[in-house]
């Protein structure tokens, strides 16, 4: 479960990020509809709402506006199904300077953004 004391209370966010936790959020969702008893619009307009969003944000690059846009979005659906609001509250930033993921990166970290240069 995630707690607000292993994360910052506002992290930036580029895109990349942004697309990471939304990504994180459908997963739980996608658990939550096939294994326990969800509620009908979980399953039905949430998720596929999450999905699409992801496949927005993994595609070309959006001005800040439209991510800024899309995370209120975010935030306003999320809020009915999990509680932990500090995952969602985010200071969207242009696109920070990111290494090319090594293939460790990826074995250990999956989708998660590599963490921009210094």
């Amino acid at each position: 479960m995630r707690t607000a004391t292993d994360r910052p209370r506002h992290p930036e966010a580029d895109q990349a990020e942004l697309a990471y936790r939304i990504g994180c959020d459908a997963a739980v969702l996608q658990l939550e509809c096939t294994y326990a008893d969800a509620p009908e619009p979980l399953c039905h307009e949430l998720l596929p709402w999450f999905l699409a969003a992801v496949r927005r944000l993994r595609g070309p690059g959006l001005p800040v506006d439209a991510l800024c846009g899309l995370a209120v979005e975010w935030r306003r659906r999320r809020a009915a199904y999990f509680s932990d609001a500090d995952w969602a509250d985010v200071r969207l930033v242009p696109p920070f300077d990111r290494p090319a993921p090594s293939v460790w990166w990826r074995l250990r970290r999956g989708r998660e953004p590599v963490p921009p240069r210094p």
